[in-house]
């Protein structure tokens, strides 16, 4: 998922966190917080092709 802008969200209705743009892995978001960043247009989900490029190029030197 690309958070394209930071996004602040409480997990407990409390504190807030400042949850960062940038790419993330799927799963390293708690779900609800995807659910609300899709639904506001603030991320997309996949990872960028330069990001899926570098992932598959180090998959095959780690072979």
């Amino acid at each position: 998922m690309i958070l394209k802008q930071d996004l602040k969200w409480s997990p407990d209705g409390m504190r807030v966190e400042v949850i960062r743009a940038g790419e993330y892995d799927d799963g390293a978001l708690p779900a609800r917080v995807q659910e609300i960043a899709l639904q506001a247009g603030l991320a997309e989900r996949g990872t960028s092709a330069k990001s899926s490029k570098a992932t598959k190029e180090k998959k095959s030197h780690d072979q």
